[in-house]
């Protein structure tokens, strides 16, 4: 079994005394799932899981749970006698916890990323570490294209931008248009992909 760091909140239980919302809207992919799972082996299990109630009513942390069961279940981690760490949310009553659990999810996907910085911060973390299995990216293909494919015609297979894809949401064709500008400005090869 590995071992894997576990944030301490003072507060855990194990993994049979949670209880799933059936009300979570929250869709968790098998990606994201491997992406936790990665994750987690990696840094450790540092985001506690927030419940709620005498029955351990997870309000977020769904896809965490999920891929941990997983961990467990594959003999690859231990729950730590002292349990899964758990915030607990109990001051909220039952509608401020459903809000909360939509509120939650929704909140991080509002904001979008400082493609400069975030650049940076993945061109010096790809010196050391292994950014496909890490962050869930896929050097050998995209989209059913070949790594051959994915690599400029001027890239020299050697830096962050040649061997990796990164896709960026954007929420309409004006917003694609300046983040495109903004990469090909500081001269991050890229394309502009319409679904």
């Amino acid at each position: 079994m590995k071992e894997i760091k576990w944030v301490n909140t003072g507060c855990g239980i194990q993994l049979s005394e949670f209880h799933e919302n059936p009300r979570n809207p929250k869709v968790h992919t098998e990606e994201q799932i491997a992406h936790i799972r990665n994750s987690s082996l990696t840094f450790g299990f540092l985001d506690p899981i927030g419940i709620w109630g005498s029955e351990a009513w997870v309000v977020e942390g769904h896809g965490r749970l999920e891929a941990l069961r997983a961990l467990v279940r594959e003999k690859i981690v231990a729950v730590p006698d002292s349990g899964v760490p758990v915030i607990r949310l109990d001051h909220l009553t039952p509608q401020e916890r459903d809000a909360y659990m939509v509120e939650h999810n929704q909140a991080t996907m509002e904001t979008p990323w400082d493609d400069t910085t975030l650049g940076e911060l993945l061109s010096d973390l790809s010196q050391t570490m292994d950014m496909a299995e890490l962050f869930g990216l896929n050097p050998d293909a995209a989209d059913g294209a070949a790594m051959e494919d994915l690599i400029p015609p001027d890239g020299d297979g050697n830096g962050a931008c040649d061997r990796y894809q990164l896709v960026i949401d954007c929420i309409n064709e004006e917003d694609m248009q300046e983040k495109y500008n903004r990469l090909t400005a500081m001269e991050i090869p890229c394309r502009p992909l319409i679904n």
